[in-house]
């Protein structure tokens, strides 16, 4: 296992600590997960790609599940709740409230998993 999987795969797990709680089942996860989809969609899915593939509508605009990678799940909430900065003017500076920040991060962690499985499967 390379150090940078191993690095990848803690911060998953910690994102995983961090933002769900522990009785949640997975058809509530399913559920809080499809949720985030939905506000992604609405919200951003404008100039970003919100799905496991796929490139965004706006070329400049990276799609969430990169973003999701580029930050610590600590940080990526703080930006998400108090308005994600951009260097670019024409992104709207979006404020969630705690529940639609949980259910995006809920989302991008499951599309992480997906991907982390398809390459490196068991």
């Amino acid at each position: 296992m390379s150090a940078r999987f191993a690095a990848q795969a803690l911060g998953l797990s910690i994102g995983l600590l961090v933002y769900l709680p522990a009785n949640l089942d997975a058809a509530n996860l399913s559920k809080v997960a499809t949720r985030g989809k939905i506000i992604l969609q609405e919200k951003c899915g404008r100039c970003h790609a919100i799905e496991a593939a796929g490139e965004s509508p706006l070329e400049k605009a990276p799609p969430m599940r990169d973003i999701y990678t580029r930050f610590n799940p600590r940080e990526l909430q703080a930006e998400l709740s108090e308005g994600m900065v951009s260097r670019h003017k024409e992104m709207p500076q979006i404020e969630f409230s705690d529940e639609d920040v949980y259910a995006i991060m809920t989302y991008l962690y499951a599309l992480a998993v997906k991907k982390r499985r398809s390459e490196h499967p068991f």
